[in-house]
């Protein structure tokens, strides 16, 4: 059978059809209309993208993954909050994109403002050449950064496995993948020294439960920000990378699903 055959004979797939499709079409229309059907009837029902949809001029999906995340980020609110993005519509700065995949989420933040630039940081060279190649395409490679390298505590080199470098879930703790090779660990603080770095407004974390070892060797940059949002993967993951925002002087401002957002506190004052 093919890979999408297998899908369609699931029962995840049915169950998804019947929990989710509704609300995701309900909400994609009410946002982009007869286009946002569409949109929602691919990423669950075709799982495929036969046309490529242009909901906004900085964002153009061309595959199932990018239009899969920008419905689910987007669409449906996992990484969207009011005050974020009226401060990032009004202030010019920097946006720090841990773990980039298909770079739906870096286009967004660029999409909110041409004064706002993005830093990805991603330690598959894949998903930075690819997030560079579509930000390219739309003219606007000028506010793009990208660092390649894995984010720890501390500095170092690992081998890590995988099976398709684009996947979302690849993880520095991967085991039984296809594919291998070695990788650059190292700090917030010190890859933020190769890129240009002037006033860091938001920091986005999605590195599969590593977030408090990014968090640990990122004090310097946790000063100067004044947001952070964390998407969590697992109950160790949320304690400890809360703590570290706690003592770093934020607080968490809004929970959605598994993701977390923190503003620092005279932010909130």
């Amino acid at each position: 059978m093919t890979p999408l055959l297998d899908i369609y004979l699931s029962r995840a797939y049915w169950r998804e059809i019947v929990t989710a499709f509704p609300k995701a079409a309900l909400a994609s229309c009410k946002l982009l209309g007869a286009p946002g059907l569409y949109l929602a009837l691919c990423v669950y029902v075709l799982r495929r993208l036969p046309w490529p949809l242009h909901p906004h001029p900085l964002i153009r999906l061309t595959n199932w993954k990018e239009a899969a995340n920008y419905l689910d980020n987007f669409i449906l609110r996992e990484l969207r909050l009011d005050a974020v993005e009226n401060l990032l519509a009004q202030s010019a700065g920097e946006v720090i994109e841990v773990g980039v995949n298909v770079g739906i989420t870096s286009r967004w933040w660029l999409a909110l403002n041409p004064a706002v630039s993005v830093i990805g940081i991603d330690m598959m060279q894949e998903a930075l050449d690819y997030t560079t190649q579509r930000i390219s395409e739309l003219g606007h490679q000028a506010r793009w950064q990208a660092v390649t390298g894995a984010v720890g505590d501390a500095e170092g080199r690992m081998t890590i496995t995988f099976d398709d470098p684009l996947e979302g879930t690849n993880s520095v703790n991967q085991v039984g993948g296809r594919q291998q090779r070695e990788v650059e660990v190292n700090t917030l603080d010190a890859y933020l020294t190769r890129v240009t770095l002037k006033n860091p407004v938001l920091m986005k974390l999605d590195i599969e439960g590593h977030a408090s070892a990014a968090l640990r060797g990122a004090s310097g940059v946790l000063a100067r920000l004044r947001w952070v949002v964390v998407e969590t993967h697992d109950p160790a993951e949320l304690a400890q990378s809360a703590t570290l925002l706690t003592d770093a002087g934020f607080d968490l401002r809004h929970f959605h699903g598994r993701t977390m957002w923190w503003a620092k506190r005279e932010v909130l004052a």
